[in-house]
């Protein structure tokens, strides 16, 4: 398992050991780098991937998967 340090920049997608996922539902997926904290990765249905870095990473992941599925609610 990766050590978990945190980033002063945004690291390259190429830089994450592994993408852990954290949710799934039939709408999007999260998922959390193995080895930096406050880095998130989504990908929707539609195959479409956007992350999230930095303080605030985790509310606007939060943000951007209730936007997409109101199911995911309870699990936020």
């Amino acid at each position: 398992m990766d050590q978990k340090v945190y980033a002063d920049r945004k690291p390259r997608v190429s830089e994450v050991g592994s993408w852990n996922r954290i949710f799934h539902n039939e709408d999007i997926s999260v998922y959390e780098a193995s080895n930096f904290y406050d880095y998130y990765k989504t990908v929707t249905r539609a195959k479409k991937t956007k992350y999230f870095f930095g303080e605030t990473a985790w509310m606007s992941t939060q943000r951007f998967v209730l936007s997409l599925s109101l199911s995911s609610y309870s699990i936020f």
